[in-house]
């Protein structure tokens, strides 16, 4: 458990999902002589509440931002070739169904880039003649064109991230399991730690990995020191997952990720584990506002109770979870009942780009934050950049974009800012 220390850790991590993981790591590698401290709520990680928490994510290079696409081949690299990461890795392919020209944006990323690729554009007809006819018996109305890349794959989510904790406390960094209540200020208003149950911990930085619980946090922490607030930068918002479990030497083992954009089906399906897990996300978020007394702000946060009500899942969303598997697999899969379902929360920014940035309002204080639902594939390269900041090496163009001010323009995952509220799927 926490307790109270009089000498500072050099650096301490607040949150041990993906960038708090991937920092703590990195920072081990670069900074052997530091003394780093990683906390979370959970004595087990990545954190059971955490969006890391989860039996599998995507990891691709399939996006039509073509920074992203840069990165993510990055990322790429590390999942096919290090050690660290390949264990976990799963080439299953991917599908996109998508009506706004996104697959061939893709493909002129790739080309732009000048990155092997074996990614094409086919027919509805193709695609139901490919993988064993598994998607025959689908209606797939309204899609035109349909892009399909064989290298993208997906990665065994919680083992991974933990794989990379590890790789931490071997290199010297303290977990430490315990509550984080507030973040602590000196008399001239810097971070100094924070305060937990069992006690103050210090540090001389204290980096925010808190994803969906940032806004909270921060004023919690600060309420009446409205300039060090998140206001709308980031945003806890949440989408719905549903859990079908097969047999793993059925058909469906030859599946491949699947994304449904066209008309009202808005969902995922990853490829089958191997243990049997099918794994259908509702590409439509919503986040769950209410009013924070003590600082006068409307803030979105995670239900406040220990599970988050993350398994009280509405009606509403398992019907839309039921809508996702009709529209990417037909009739084949409706006889099977789903066997649990979980709401999942991350911390997404207008334009999706990530927090990387120090907080130019507080001394010592700095996020790693807005995963925006697609940055869990990034987990073996992001914490480089995050110690990039830290150093102050950071490629300018990166400090722009990833900075705690700036302008909101572009996107990388528009679709899935949240445009409703939970109250009301209730």
């Amino acid at each position: 458990m926490a307790s109270s220390q009089s000498t500072p850790y050099s650096h301490l991590i607040v949150g041990s999902g993906v960038f708090g993981a991937s920092t703590a790591y990195h920072l081990s590698k670069t900074r052997p002589e530091a003394s780093i401290a990683l906390i979370d709520r959970s004595a087990s990680y990545p954190c059971e509440l955490a969006a890391s928490h989860d039996f599998n994510k995507i990891v691709r290079a399939d996006y039509g931002n073509e920074f992203y696409c840069r990165l993510a081949l990055e990322a790429r690299e590390a999942w096919v070739n290090e050690e660290m990461y390949k264990p976990f890795f799963h080439q299953s392919g991917m599908v996109v169904l998508d009506d706004t020209g996104l697959g061939k944006k893709i493909i002129e990323n790739y080309e732009s880039l000048k990155a092997y690729s074996e990614s094409v554009i086919v027919g509805v007809d193709e695609l139901k003649s490919r993988y064993d006819g598994l998607f025959e018996g689908a209606d797939y109305k309204g899609v035109d064109e349909i892009f399909i890349n064989p290298l993208s794959g997906w990665a065994e989510a919680k083992t991974a991230v933990r794989k990379v904790i590890e790789a931490a406390i071997d290199n010297g960094v303290k977990y430490i399991s315990g509550d984080v209540d507030k973040l602590l200020f000196g008399d001239s208003g810097a971070c100094i730690g924070v305060q937990t149950s069992s006690g103050d911990i210090l540090a001389q930085k204290v980096i925010l990995a808190t994803g969906a619980g940032t806004a909270k946090l921060l004023a919690d922490s600060a309420p009446d020191r409205p300039s060090l607030q998140s206001e709308d930068r980031i945003t806890a918002a949440a989408v719905v997952t549903g859990v079908v479990r097969l047999d793993p030497t059925s058909i469906y083992s030859k599946a491949p990720n699947f994304i449904h954009s066209v008309g009202e089906v808005q969902g995922e399906v990853l490829a089958l584990t191997k243990d049997g897990v099918l794994k259908f996300c509702v590409d439509v978020s919503f986040k769950n506002t209410s009013l924070h007394k003590a600082s006068g702000q409307w803030i979105s946060a995670p239900p406040d109770n220990p599970s988050q009500s993350q398994q009280d899942v509405p009606q509403s969303l398992k019907d839309e979870c039921s809508r996702v598997v009709k529209g990417i697999y037909g009739k084949r899969l409706e006889d099977h009942a789903f066997e649990s379902f979980r709401i999942c929360w991350d911390g997404i920014t207008p334009n999706q780009d990530f927090i990387i940035s120090d907080h130019p309002r507080c001394k010592n204080l700095y996020a790693a934050i807005g995963g925006s639902f697609h940055g869990w594939k990034f987990l073996p390269i992001i914490g480089k950049y995050v110690v990039d900041m830290l150093d102050g090496t950071l490629e300018k163009d990166l400090v722009r974009r990833w900075a705690w001010d700036r302008e909101q323009t572009g996107s990388a995952h528009e679709t899935i800012v949240p445009k409703r509220e939970l109250k009301d799927l209730l």
